[in-house]
């Protein structure tokens, strides 16, 4: 990066207190522990801290200049050669800064949303296309209105590729980032009902993920899951080049069979119509729509088939996502704990299955936030699946997981194979005398429960 306050100011409506326009940035931070020589702080105003309480430790940092939307207590003569700006709003300021550095950077730019599994595809995509193109994609949970404006600031002249991740919470959101990011190709995994409780409807969330569409042009195009009934109606309301992956028979990017053992599997697709076959190193059947948007992104954009599939088999995960730990006596952690929804709870819970094949199955699942009036029933739908799946041992933790043990019970899983804690910490012990490395457990809850703490802890 190498812009010029004199640019900044231009695009951000600021303006120059102190310091020059002549001055050039190399770097922006809204972090005053990440800055560097010659960077840019935005000081943004959250609803526990606020950043113009950092300037001065910005500058010592080594930052050149700081956007500011109010007076600071800071004499000029501390700092003579360097700049302040001052803005309405620096959070919007941000945002305004990123949408044109987007447009200096005239690549592919893909757009990842959907109720479960975006960043699982974000990363897949990212995977096959890094096999061709040098690409950029979001890290870690900078998909938001903070995190995209500074993913965008990542870019730098020899990228050939960037995918961006966009999540969101009410509607608005993700036009507000598209509207930032510009994308050449969005993708929509699903629409499911995990924002119930700011949206009310499933038909809302396909509305506000359909937003990623806005901005597409008529030379663009769209990847959404063709299986979804919901979903396909609010896409359709808009007029971008839209193809569809899923099971349908209707769908571009086919899946026919899926073929799994305990260390990987194949899908047998069809590509607008050719049949083909790729391997997936991890047995998880409910990644492959996920796959399957991958392949259709990297398809429509020129990647050749080798290449997708060498992507797909140096697949990494990201995070805390479907982690495997494989041990030498046979069995398996996984470490699925970012996240978790009623349907991507019993999606792992099948992978944990499927991993363990005729061995022993542990899951130490914890509590599901954000679910609204479905909030018991969701809960009591995941222990139904434990019970369902024959499940070795079940480890409810947290005051919303007893229902999870509930519904296990309720369908039939007998009481001495279900065991609940309403203290996360109170529970280690039991896992640690329960379980063998012979066998396979899995970690799964929402993020606010930290439940990798104790994957953690048995890994050591």
């Amino acid at each position: 990066m190498n812009l010029s306050l004199a640019t900044i100011c231009q695009h951000i409506n600021g303006k120059l207190l102190t310091g020059s326009l002549e001055l050039n940035i190399n770097s922006i931070e809204t972090d005053s522990r990440k800055l560097s020589a010659g960077s840019l702080f935005f000081a943004l105003e959250g609803e526990n801290f606020d950043g113009h309480d950092y300037v001065t430790q910005a500058f010592r940092a080594g930052a050149l200049a700081a956007v500011i939307s109010m007076n600071i207590d800071m004499p000029p003569s501390e700092y003579p050669d360097r700049a302040l700006i001052l803005v309405e709003d620096t959070l919007q300021a941000l945002q305004d800064l990123a949408r044109y550095y987007r447009q200096l950077f005239n690549i592919p730019v893909i757009a990842v949303s959907g109720s479960v599994g975006k960043t699982t595809t974000k990363d897949l995509i990212y995977s096959c296309l890094s096999t061709r193109l040098r690409t950029m994609k979001t890290e870690a949970n900078f998909n938001n209105d903070i995190g995209l404006p500074l993913t965008i600031f990542r870019l730098e002249r020899g990228y050939q590729a960037a995918v961006l991740e966009m999540a969101m919470r009410g509607k608005g959101e993700i036009l507000r980032l598209a509207d930032i990011a510009r994308p050449t190709c969005s993708i929509i995994t699903n629409v499911e009902g995990v924002h119930l409780e700011t949206l009310g409807s499933v038909e809302n969330i396909a509305e506000a993920k359909c937003e990623i569409l806005a901005f597409l042009e008529e030379q663009h195009f769209a990847l959404v899951n063709g299986d979804n009934e919901i979903l396909l109606k609010a896409a359709s309301n808009y007029p971008c080049r839209l193809y569809t992956f899923g099971f349908n028979e209707n769908c571009d990017f086919k899946i026919d069979k899926i073929t799994s053992d305990s260390q990987g599997m194949y899908i047998d697709m069809h590509l607008k119509g050719n049949p083909v076959q790729f391997h997936f190193p991890i047995p998880s059947e409910r990644l492959a729509a996920n796959i399957a948007a991958c392949v259709g992104v990297a398809f429509v954009m020129g990647i050749d088939l080798e290449s997708i599939q060498l992507g797909l088999e140096t697949y990494k995960p990201s995070g805390n996502r479907l982690n495997i730990t494989r041990f030498a006596e046979g069995g398996a952690l996984i470490n699925d704990t970012y996240n978790a929804n009623p349907l991507s709870m019993a999606s792992a819970l099948e992978t944990g299955r499927q991993i363990a094949g005729d061995g022993k199955l542990l899951a130490v699942l914890g509590d599901m936030f954000e679910l609204g009036v479905h909030e018991v029933e969701g809960h009591l739908q995941v222990g139904r699946k434990a019970s369902e799946l024959n499940l070795d041992i079940l480890v409810a933790v947290g005051n919303l997981a007893r229902h999870i043990a509930e519904g296990a019970l309720a369908a039939g899983m007998a009481p001495e194979k279900v065991r609940y804690f309403a203290d996360k910490s109170k529970s280690l012990k039991f896992i640690q005398q329960t379980f063998d490395k012979k066998d396979t457990i899995i970690f799964k809850a929402s993020r606010g429960m930290q439940m990798e703490t104790l994957a953690d802890e048995l890994l050591k």
